[in-house]
């Protein structure tokens, strides 16, 4: 008798999991699940939250504050503690593979290049040998520090040329209520590291600069026309940034200081060291890689509609938690390398927690998918959240997508919400177009 219930019993065992998978066919047993480092060498592909919690939950799903524990384990701090304070992810899935991720060109200078970058005492990236530019591609697509995630941050990205326009900042305030608006425009043009638009690699006569940027308000009129020009150098541990600012009213334009990182970008949350994730020379951290997991993180490329359109309207279609506090949008699985960077320098941080996407999953704008930011006493403080949406592409090349970039302080309760419209590789720079001139005259 006991023989014939042992029987049964490991038939139930057996059958009944077996069952299960073949009626829930999207989960995957524990054992089935990919490795982190499977799917970055494109070993299989990146498993969906549905897989990863056993079917618990699902594509759709809607994660809030009263079930936010059953992802707790792929979220950053930062997000985890947004969602306790109001926002709602949308559970979603990456279900585009890499090859329709990174354009093409971008790929194949990655492969062509791959395992020749060299890297000084301050981060600097070089070709081969200390003194020859980078000419473009990943430099650490199977990075092993920090400094080579970060190194990939500012050496790896895939445009040449990027515009946005409009970029719009909103202020939002604790009861979600919107009170302030800025509009402007960027052009920007990289001078090192080119790998789509003639001349590949570096500008003859710009080889010490990185990227060149003209920035200018558009709204509101009372602001309208101010703007700043700025040269970031290949080499920032060595040359600063050169900076000046068109002051419309007295038609008169002014050098502006290379050492503003920790002020704040037009008194919104975000300073201007805190673009990009981090654009303060990389002499002034000290990175810790902290590990590689799967991490849930906003993007879908595949989305039917533009956050914001070409006259700077933003969608109907966008859901929002706590009045306009909290944009809501799909998250999905990625694979992600963090990293922790403390300051070498007195600085407003204690330390940033950066959250990238690793090699193939790489986007064409902003690599840094996470940022938590921590006061001096270690108590969190902001988190920066680019959340990317539709991408438009052509011929296995990304020309063109919105985005938002969510900067929350925790201890004021206040919101900077960026929104942006980005065209990339289309507008023919040359250096000669990004200037102090080409400043005063859109200024005017």
């Amino acid at each position: 008798m006991n023989a014939l219930k042992t029987i049964k019993c490991r038939v139930v065992t057996t059958v009944i999991p077996a069952l299960f998978i073949l009626l829930c066919p999207g989960v995957l047993k524990a054992a089935d699940i990919p490795s982190v480092r499977d799917v970055i060498k494109g070993k299989a592909p990146v498993p969906t939250i549905e897989e990863l919690s056993g079917g618990k939950v699902k594509i759709g799903d809607l994660i809030d504050r009263n079930n936010v524990d059953l992802v707790k384990a792929y979220l950053d701090p930062g997000t985890y503690e947004m969602v306790k304070r109001g926002l709602v992810l949308r559970m979603s899935a990456m279900n585009r593979p890499p090859e329709r991720l990174v354009s093409r060109y971008f790929r194949e200078a990655t492969e062509r290049n791959r395992g020749k970058a060299v890297m000084d005492e301050n981060g600097t990236v070089y070709y081969e040998k200390i003194g020859t530019p980078w000419p473009g591609g990943l430099p650490y697509s199977e990075p092993k520090t920090g400094m080579e995630v970060m190194a990939n941050i500012k050496y790896g990205r895939v445009w040449d040329e990027w515009r946005t326009d409009p970029n719009e900042i909103l202020f939002v305030n604790s009861a979600g209520k919107p009170y302030k608006k800025y509009m402007f425009k960027q052009d920007y043009i990289k001078c090192t590291t080119r790998t789509k638009v003639p001349p590949l690699g570096a500008i003859k006569g710009c080889e010490n600069i990185m990227w060149k940027r003209v920035s200018v308000i558009t709204y509101p009129l009372v602001v309208k026309g101010l703007g700043q020009y700025t040269v970031r150098y290949y080499d920032d541990a060595k040359n600063y940034d050169t900076g000046f600012a068109y002051l419309p009213n007295l038609k008169k334009t002014m050098r502006v200081s290379a050492t503003t990182w920790q002020d704040n970008i037009a008194g919104s949350d975000l300073t201007y060291g805190d673009g990009f994730g981090l654009q303060e020379p990389y002499s002034y951290w000290k990175f810790r890689l902290l590990g590689i997991k799967y991490m849930l993180a906003p993007w879908e490329p595949d989305l039917s509609f533009d956050f914001i359109d070409a006259r700077g309207r933003i969608s109907k279609n966008i859901t929002y938690d706590v009045g306009r506090k909290f944009v809501r949008a799909g998250w999905a699985i990625l694979p992600f390398h963090i990293v922790e960077a403390i300051p070498t320098i007195r600085h407003i941080y204690g330390k940033k927690v950066f959250y990238c996407q690793a090699w193939p999953y790489w986007p064409t704008y902003v690599p840094v998918a996470l940022a938590d930011m921590y006061d001096r006493q270690m108590k969190l403080w902001k988190s920066w959240v680019p959340i990317r949406g539709r991408e438009v592409r052509s011929k296995g090349e990304t020309l063109f997508g919105t985005g938002i970039g969510l900067v929350y302080d925790f201890q004021a309760d206040h919101m900077s919400q960026f929104w942006l419209r980005m065209l990339v590789n289309q507008m023919g720079y040359k250096p000669g177009d990004i200037t102090l001139r080409k400043l005063v005259q859109t200024g005017r």
